[in-house]
């Protein structure tokens, strides 16, 4: 989602900025931050006017939940829907209070008085049929026997109908096998996002939304992309991946199995850049994870296990020539090795 812009006192700012503020309010708000925590969240403002901007709009427009008493707050976290199915940890009362933040800001303002495509997916996404929290991988069965694997972060809802078999995807990604349809008429299956549509043909696929794109990649069967405004279609076929914006279809190329071990609960890496790595690895953590562009391009390889990310990243100066800074529990910076 890197890329999209929204707007915070009636200028553009960067999403990834605009989620930041939302992190932080959230840590503050939990009631359980730490001296380090506040220090950094200062530190975090003053370093760029754009921080500081979208901070005091996130304030702004949330002042009423910021005044939550903290008894209500436990309360409503304790009758939240997600409650119902594990109890509520400290990083999950997080979670639950930054969507708080979200929905508070998106019921004032829209989401920073949102004037891009991809904003409203958020708010959707509060509401979604099927989700998954940070680092939560889930899989189902649908009426169809569709089966679905839905990746961390991810959000559906599904609109079947006489007529089509329709998922939309609001964030994230889902892994899907599609059953053989056998009543009459016959009911496509598609998958909408953002940018388009994704139109399954016997088909064992992924659709992922990330940074304005819809990515795709087929493992069995083929799969045809649709721009949403856009007169070019493409059809991807098994063993390739593909994607497209709102406008344009972007090239298909092959794609290697590896990009699906999420499934099995591993990110595998060959020669990865570590800033590429710390993007896959922050899709399974909560808080913020990044790299001085020093070491950006150091490259990676292995197999790594997404249930013990902190294990992962303390093991990164084994292999690379770089110290692993927690600043706190929830900001991660990887930083050129300093001689000893």
């Amino acid at each position: 989602m890197r890329g999209a812009t929204v707007y915070a006192q009636g200028q553009p700012i960067d999403l990834a900025i605009a989620m930041q503020a939302a992190e932080w309010l959230a840590t503050l708000m939990s009631g359980a931050s730490t001296p380090a925590e506040k220090t950094a969240w200062q530190q975090w403002r003053q370093a760029h006017p754009d921080h500081e901007r979208a901070w005091k709009h996130i304030e702004s427009v949330s002042g009423g939940l910021r005044q939550l008493d903290a008894q209500a707050s436990r309360k409503a976290l304790l009758h939240s829907p997600n409650s119902r199915s594990r109890p509520v940890a400290s990083t999950s009362r997080r979670h639950s209070l930054r969507l708080l933040a979200w929905v508070s800001t998106i019921g004032i303002t829209g989401w920073f008085g949102a004037r891009s495509e991809y904003a409203p997916g958020f708010a959707r996404a509060a509401l979604a049929d099927l989700s998954t929290g940070v680092g939560e991988r889930r899989e189902l069965t649908l009426a169809d026997g569709t089966r679905l694997h839905l990746n961390s972060g991810s959000a559906v809802n599904i609109r079947f109908s006489g007529a089509q078999r329709l998922l939309q995807l609001l964030q994230g990604e889902v892994f899907i096998a599609t059953a053989r349809e056998t009543g009459l008429p016959y009911r496509p299956f598609l998958v909408e996002t953002a940018q388009g549509h994704a139109q399954a043909l016997g088909t064992r696929y992924s659709v992922r939304q990330a940074d304005g794109n819809t990515v795709v990649a087929v493992e069995e069967g083929a799969v045809r992309l649709t721009p949403r405004h856009g007169e070019a279609k493409l059809l991807i076929q098994a063993g390739q991946g593909g994607g497209m914006t709102a406008q344009k279809i972007l090239p298909a190329h092959a794609v290697s199995p590896d990009i699906w071990a999420w499934r099995r609960g591993l990110l595998l890496a060959d020669a990865m850049p570590l800033r590429d790595f710390l993007h896959e690895l922050s899709r399974y953590r909560h808080g913020l994870l990044g790299c001085d562009d020093g070491v950006a391009a150091l490259r990676i390889s292995g197999v790594f296990p997404l249930a013990d990310l902190d294990a992962v990243l303390l093991s990164l100066p084994d292999s690379l020539p770089v110290d692993v800074r927690l600043r706190t529990r929830y900001w991660v910076q990887v930083e050129a090795r300093q001689p000893r």
